[in-house]
């Protein structure tokens, strides 16, 4: 069974009892996220949750019945983890179960994605251990809030920066797969920090992953967002709009400069998704902000 939406295209492996899904798309870094919601006939429903890459699947919503991931599809998982919102790891081509019984529906997250990328990710922050064998069921509140703001993006009609998902999506996956991490009280050091904001100014117009900027300092993605917070206060996505808004603010205030020029200018999508951010942010459309800057 196919699951579609715009160009994507989501194919159940192996599906059984499921009459329709919806599956939107987005991409951080290679890593592809969905926002998946399947619907079931009446009984006993259930599909292979592997894929050619490693599966984490977010479990979001259920109405009605139960839902389990299950090595065997005849043994039913263990009394304390069949709760809400359950998080598994699926090894890539590895047969693991989703299965409902008399549920109406499913809403979940699931991300596609290569394990020696997680290297890339988390560099000695990787648990090994922990991505390599199945994980089945697990429960984890910070992961399924990032899962909730990540399925949130995958559905806007005005995505948010690049940045802002690679930030999701490393916080959702530090939570199932990294160990204890170093603490790097000191943050970046004065040479790094002053590259890495050279690095944002200089392409306020281009999306900019959190993993080129990991690049320029030599450390992990995790590493990075991390030293770098403890550096400014707030996160890379969080800086990059700041910077883009303030660079907003200096060419409104020049004369002839059109708010589409503008939102081009400063790296937003079109000039709708740049007023409804600028409004966010400031709290008041550029053209308010222009007034009152100039009675």
């Amino acid at each position: 069974m196919q699951a579609s939406e715009g160009s994507d295209t989501f194919e159940f492996r192996s599906p059984h009892g499921m009459k329709a899904a919806h599956s939107r798309l987005r991409t951080f870094a290679g890593i592809a996220v969905r926002h998946l919601q399947h619907f079931n006939h009446p009984g006993r429903a259930w599909h292979d949750l592997s894929g050619p890459q490693d599966t984490l699947t977010v479990v979001l919503a259920e109405i009605g019945g139960r839902c389990e991931a299950r090595t065997n599809l005849h043994r039913p998982a263990a009394l304390e983890r069949q709760r809400p919102n359950h998080i598994s790891f699926v090894p890539a081509e590895m047969r693991v179960w989703g299965y409902t019984d008399n549920m109406e529906s499913v809403r979940e997250l699931r991300l596609s994605f290569d394990r020696k990328s997680l290297g890339d990710w988390f560099g000695p922050d990787l648990d090994p251990g922990n991505a390599g064998n199945p994980e089945l069921m697990l429960h984890d509140k910070r992961a399924v809030e990032c899962a909730r703001l990540l399925a949130a993006e995958c559905d806007a009609s005005d995505p948010s920066a690049e940045l802002y998902g690679e930030g999701l999506t490393i916080a959702l996956l530090s939570a199932c797969f990294q160990g204890r991490p170093q603490k790097e009280n000191s943050g970046l050091s004065v040479s790094q920090l002053r590259l890495v904001l050279d690095f944002i100014h200089e392409h306020l117009d281009s999306s900019v992953s959190v993993f080129q900027l990991a690049r320029l300092v030599d450390l992990s993605s995790s590493q990075f967002a991390r030293m770098f917070k403890a550096s400014t206060g707030v996160s890379p996505h969080r800086y990059q709009l700041n910077t883009r808004i303030g660079k907003a603010q200096e060419l409104l205030l020049m004369r002839g400069e059109s708010l589409s020029m503008v939102a081009v200018a400063t790296g937003f999508a079109d000039q709708s998704h740049f007023t409804r951010t600028f409004k966010r942010v400031t709290g008041a459309t550029p053209h308010e902000w222009h007034q009152n800057r100039n009675p």
